[in-house]
């Protein structure tokens, strides 16, 4: 049985190539950047609402059921298909 919680670690393989992603960006800018209080402050502003964002999304994303099923398993489509309870 499928249950939501594959959506659950599909995104929290976003967030992890994202903060890989992230990482590999500030080392870059403090590297190759040039050293003045505008790269200093873009990439403070940057990790603050990246921060911000993420522990939102997770914030909201600890208040759903995640043992919820995707496909009820108790549904015979074979059934529901050939019915001849279709209105037309």
């Amino acid at each position: 049985m499928f249950t939501l919680v594959i959506f659950y670690y599909l995104y929290l393989a976003v967030i992890l190539f994202f903060m890989i992603y992230s990482f590999f960006n500030m080392y870059h800018l403090i590297r190759f950047g040039f050293t003045s209080i505008v790269n200093i402050t873009i990439m403070i502003t940057y990790i603050i609402v990246a921060t911000a964002l993420i522990v939102y999304s997770l914030i909201l994303l600890n208040q759903i059921d995640w043992t919820t099923p995707l496909l009820d398993s108790q549904i015979n489509i074979f059934n529901t298909i050939n019915s001849n309870d279709i209105n037309i």
